[in-house]
């Protein structure tokens, strides 16, 4: 599952979608991305470009 992320051109993340499968979570970027004339990435580790939507992995939910 993936997440939809944008960063702004300061750094700052704000959340746009979240636990979608890989293809919504990509069509969803690329509409966001086009609106706000940002770049577009799948971000695997911790790497965070600025002004661009981002798909990142979900978190895996933590086994206490």
């Amino acid at each position: 599952m993936y997440d939809v992320i944008y960063i702004d051109s300061e750094g700052a993340e704000s959340a746009v979608a979240g636990t979608l499968d890989r293809e919504a979570a990509a069509a969803i970027a690329r509409q966001v991305a086009a609106e706000r004339g940002a770049g577009r990435i799948v971000c695997p580790d911790r790497v965070r470009p600025v002004n661009c939507v981002c798909v990142v992995p979900h978190p895996e939910p933590s086994r206490a």
